[in-house]
């Protein structure tokens, strides 16, 4: 007889009796354990259950414009966003993630080769970090973190380093970044505007990150989501503005951020054609393709 499917079982023998060729394994990979329970589902739950006022979620106050619903509701009615998009996202919402990054930071990308869009930018993120990431490799970020990165980092079989920001005040501390780099480290995974404190790194401290960036040879994925939600007095600098820090980082970006249409899990990658080729073979297996009529 064929032994059992169910996933909680290992294969031992082929020859022997039922009860002697099973035996109880934990089904979870090892690695992924730590990550079964994700803190941001844990808190809305809680929430709920409480009564309380939900902070650890990003739940927008408002619904986001109706301009961008009434676009989308428009290509579900034309037909133009029911059947599959291609495959690294429409080419007009590439042209427009590219043109966007030229109009607020002079970033020059090629749309066809430099974006990729994603199922949000969670899925950006774990794509990234498969594509660029192997077992061993080294992932270097501030702490705390958003909780995707971690499992992301398990996911690539790669070793998470952390480096907590400056007690008090969330600065990153950039001689303790320095200190906290080896030789199998591969990758800085760069966060700002800052979650979940909320800290935007000015440009001094992101120069300094940059230089050490350089020093190292490392790649840098920056999470910069939240880039438009920053209060008065603070500017975002994009990592990718920074001397030699345009050919070595993936940016990340979203809309559901911006818009406040956290729902549609639109999110996407940009930087130099290699990386963002990298990206592109991984995500492609994850969804295979984001939502069309959000796209729209």
């Amino acid at each position: 007889m064929n032994p059992p499917d169910h996933p909680s079982y290992s294969r031992i023998s082929w020859g022997r009796s039922l009860c002697d060729v099973t035996r109880r394994v934990p089904p979870l990979v090892p690695r992924m354990r730590e990550h079964a329970a994700s803190i941001f589902g844990e808190m809305s739950a809680l929430a709920v259950e409480t009564g309380s006022v939900n902070l650890g979620q990003g739940f927008p106050d408002t619904d986001g414009p109706q301009s961008v619903k009434d676009a989308a509701i428009r290509a579900i009615e034309d037909g133009r966003g029911n059947q599959y998009p291609p495959v690294h996202g429409l080419p007009e919402l590439r042209r427009a993630i590219a043109e966007h990054q030229r109009r607020f930071y002079g970033i020059e990308l090629d749309w066809a080769t430099d974006v990729c869009v994603a199922t949000g930018a969670s899925e950006a993120i774990v794509a990234t970090l498969l594509a660029l990431v192997d077992t061993g490799d080294e992932v270097v970020m501030f702490a705390p973190w958003f909780d995707v990165y971690a499992a992301g980092i398990s996911l690539a079989n790669g070793v998470r380093r952390e480096v907590p920001l400056t007690p008090g005040t969330f600065r990153p501390d950039v001689d303790a970044l320095r200190a906290a780099i080896t030789p199998r480290t591969r990758l800085l995974l760069l966060n700002s505007p800052h979650n979940p404190t909320g800290v935007v790194f000015t440009l001094e401290e992101l120069t300094a990150i940059a230089e050490v960036v350089a020093e190292h040879d490392l790649l840098v994925i920056s999470d910069e989501v939240y880039e438009h939600i920053v209060f008065s007095g603070h500017e975002h600098v994009p990592f990718a503005t920074l001397p030699g820090m345009a050919e070595r980082t993936v940016t990340l970006g979203s809309a559901g951020k911006s818009l406040s249409m956290t729902g549609w899990k639109v999110g996407w990658a940009t930087g130099p054609s290699d990386l963002i080729g990298a990206v592109r073979v991984v995500r492609q297996h994850m969804s295979f393709v984001s939502g069309g009529p959000f796209q729209w």
